[in-house]
């Protein structure tokens, strides 16, 4: 009985160090794949209308000294309105925007394994690009016309 029992602790007792030895060996490789450590600082896609021109700032005019008898102004109790979240799962990750009157805003790009994400914004729209090996997807964002679209190449 004895005999079994050291046997039996024995093999506890590789199997233990065998377990610890791998872990080790693969910790470096899990932790690099799946933590992200990229970031990604969220910006705003503006559009101006073609006619629109923008106007100097004015000098700002002296106003009298408020008097106790006068009354703050009355705000208006109508809600802004909420921008709305898009989320687009494509093969290469997933990248979220939010649409609004003031146009797009990227959220987040978060590249699948292996993929890198690339941003390139303008006046009016953002692209982000999660490739990998020369194929990939583009993500559109066109904060005119308040939507998103997809290229693969």
């Amino acid at each position: 009985m004895r005999r079994a029992l050291r046997y039996a602790a024995i093999w506890c007792g590789a199997t233990v160090v065998a377990v610890s030895v791998s872990w080790f060996g693969v910790r470096g490789v899990l932790r690099e794949e799946f933590v992200d450590d990229v970031d990604v600082e969220p910006f705003l896609a503006q559009t101006i209308a073609a006619g629109a021109r923008t106007k100097p700032p004015a000098t700002p005019k002296p106003t009298p000294a408020r008097t106790p008898a006068t009354k703050p102004p009355v705000r208006s109790k109508t809600p802004a309105p909420t921008p709305s979240l898009k989320v687009m799962k494509v093969k290469g990750g997933e990248v979220a925007f939010t649409l609004g009157p003031e146009g797009c805003r990227l959220i987040s790009a978060t590249p699948a394994g292996g993929y890198t994400a690339t941003i390139a914004r303008a006046d009016g729209w953002i692209r982000v690009d999660l490739a990998r090996d020369g194929h990939g997807t583009g993500v559109f964002c066109i904060g005119h016309e308040r939507r998103t679209d997809t290229w693969e190449y």
